[in-house]
């Protein structure tokens, strides 16, 4: 390949990236002496392709902005084919450079989404609709600035197009609800779309992502996005309220195109941020030095808030604002101490609560409760550390959690999911009399709260406790006390996968997401049932047996189902589809299309023409009428 020309022009030197339709390479223009981008054809294309190469080609060219990967050529070499010739921008695609910088800070976020409502402003001031705006058709280049590159199917806004109702093209987890609905897309459609990149950005996935392109489908249909503030604690209100605009899921809610949404974006960045030229600048300058510091500056951020509602008693708020701290910095000693602490706040609560059932009972009670309340508790050698009075305590024991307001350590809880009836119902009962079997009791120290034991059994006195025997560690009483070793769990195994064109991967019935993002999966030893599923393909299932710690790569192709089309002209007209003849008018049945844009023609007997361009969708059946004077 490498050394390769192409067109007498364009030398190849190495391959850059490959899809379902053409494959990129990086080439040298040996006339203007620059190195490129070509995207040549994959070979066996009809006429169809290459008609959307060439309208590509003539799209782009006409959009010239600073955001617009722009087009340089577009050509036909006799030996491969079509191809495309635009600018080669080192750097990485807007996805690549999500999942280096996860979690990717709101302030970036709003940045990415403000270049990128600029280049759909420049589109879709000149009537074009992109229809595939997602993170693998952004690409982010050394030092900036962000390009939005694909125009593939792209379409003028005020076009006239016949295809079938439903007939859609893109990527089903960034389409607006309309074009899912009826196919119809317009420059909201692409807002939309930058509505899932920020809300992807922000959270780490799609809305809805994860139960299925079915689920996906109806829920985009039927169920309004969270807000951004719900899901990710800290996220400014400005932007989560501009994300949650976008996606709405009538059109008529968001911002009409590209160039409405931009001051709005630019907008945030300056409420959020700083001046939006200075933000943008500092972060393509350098996105994981920026990315960093608002993550540090949001981490502290969020621990100030966290402080401040644990100091007010707001144990459940504080909870949610530390955990978006604890995803920032998963390893922060303040951020657990302060969840460790979060339920001191309740114990106030919990005390008013208690004396209030204890008044109801004995009032309620009358006599017996009465009795029951005056008898003297039973003699007991020590109180627990957490009921004596303050100042008999231990300083460590004073600073240590009361009952009610720590969980108990591992031990006590054990203990008391299981407590012993006879410990109960006859704390006299000597201890090698009392049924339930063997069990391990750690002994409470002023470290070790007394936890739910006493608040389960607050009806009983408690046994008296006895004071422990030295046992030799002979083989029949370690057999008695000590609990069997744990069993290692098996290690488990992974999965690559690679599957062409893209496919929703599914493992024993449930998603794990989509390729290409989706590259290894980790499956439990055993028996496992794969399926690729892509709308417009053929399922793929298999069933693969795999060993722990095993590693089993599978590469998949789907094929690409084919649309049926219904074709009416005149009698007697010759067909053709893509200039190659069908047959006259009337055909005897259907005719199978190739999953994209035709050209139908049909030619009547005087020698004129009736032509039409649909978009045929795979497995989709469409009726196309050709009538009337051409």
């Amino acid at each position: 390949m490498t050394g390769e020309l192409l067109a007498g022009r364009y030398q190849l030197e190495q391959e850059l990236g490959r899809g379902g339709m053409a494959t990129v390479f990086l080439a040298t223009d040996l006339r203007l002496a620059r190195r490129v981008a070509v995207k040549v054809m994959h070979p066996g294309g009809d006429a169809s392709r290459t008609e959307r190469f060439r309208r590509e080609a003539e799209l782009v060219a006409s959009l010239k902005h600073p955001n617009v990967l722009e087009i340089h050529d577009f050509g036909e070499d006799t030996a491969r084919g079509p191809f495309l010739v635009c600018e080669w921008v080192q750097g990485e695609t807007l996805r690549e450079l999500a999942q280096r910088l996860s979690p990717v800070p709101a302030e970036a976020a709003a940045v990415l989404g403000w270049a990128l409502a600029l280049a759909l402003g420049e589109a879709h001031a000149r009537g074009v609709v992109h229809r595939d705006v997602k993170p693998e058709n952004v690409l982010v280049a050394r030092g900036g600035p962000l390009k939005l590159a694909d125009f593939g199917i792209a379409a003028l806004a005020d076009q006239e197009r016949l295809t079938s109702t439903g007939a859609i093209t893109g990527s089903l987890p960034y389409m607006a609800p309309e074009r899912i609905d009826t196919g119809a897309f317009s420059p909201a459609s692409d807002v939309y779309a930058v509505g899932v990149i920020l809300f992807e950005l922000c959270t780490g996935s799609t809305p809805h992502a994860g139960k299925g392109a079915a689920y996906l489908a109806t829920a985009v249909l039927t169920k309004d996005v969270p807000h951004l503030t719900e899901l990710v604690p800290g996220t400014p209100e400005p932007l989560s309220a501009l994300v949650s605009r976008c996606l709405a899921r009538d059109s008529r809610d968001r911002p009409a195109t590209g160039e409405a949404l931009a001051p709005l974006l630019e907008e945030v960045v300056s409420r959020i941020a700083g001046p939006p030229a200075e933000e943008s600048r500092a972060f393509f300058q350098d996105p994981t030095g920026y990315a960093s510091r608002r993550r540090e500056a949001r981490f502290q951020e969020l621990l100030s808030q966290g402080r401040a509602l644990l100091a007010e008693g707001e144990g459940a708020r504080a909870a949610k604002v530390l955990n978006g701290a604890l995803a920032l910095r998963p390893d922060s000693p303040e951020v657990v101490a302060l969840l460790r602490e979060r339920p001191r706040a309740r114990r106030p609560r919990a005390l008013t609560v208690g004396l209030a059932v204890a008044g109801v009972i004995a009032v309620a009670g009358g006599f017996g409760a009465y009795w029951w309340l005056t008898q003297p508790p039973p003699p007991a050698p020590s109180a627990p550390e957490s009921q004596r009075p303050p100042e008999s305590r231990s300083p460590e024991a004073a600073s240590a959690p009361s009952a009610a307001s720590a969980p108990p350590p591992p031990q006590l809880e054990a203990v008391a999911a299981a407590p012993e009836p006879a410990a109960v119902d006859s704390p006299t009962v000597p201890k090698k009399q009392r049924p339930g079997g063997k069990r391990t009791v750690t002994p409470r120290t002023a470290s070790t709260p007394a936890g739910s034991i006493g608040a389960t059994v607050a009806s009983s006195p408690p046994a008296k406790p006895q004071p422990a025997e030295p046992v030799s560690p002979t083989p029949s009483s370690a057999a008695t006390t000590e609990a069997p070793p744990a069993t290692e769990p098996a290690r488990p195994a992974t999965l690559k996968v690679t599957v062409r064109p893209w496919a929703e991967v599914f493992v024993d019935g449930k998603s794990r997401g989509y390729t290409p993002r989706v590259r290894e999966v980790s499956l439990a030893p055993g028996e496992h049932l794969l399926r690729f599923v892509n709308p417009l393909c053929d399922t793929v299932e298999e069933v693969v047996q795999v060993t722990a710690g095993e590693t089993v790569t599978r590469e998949v192709t789907l094929q690409v189902s084919k649309a049926e089309a219904l074709i009416t002209a005149p009698t007697g007209a010759r067909l053709f589809i893509d200039g190659v003849e069908a047959g006259s008018a009337p055909l005897s049945g259907s005719v199978y299309l190739e999953h994209g844009r035709h050209v139908i023609t049909a030619r009547l007997p005087g020698g004129t023409a009736l032509r039409r361009e649909v978009d045929a969708v795979a497995g989709r059946r469409l009726e196309v009428k050709l009538e009337g004077t051409p």
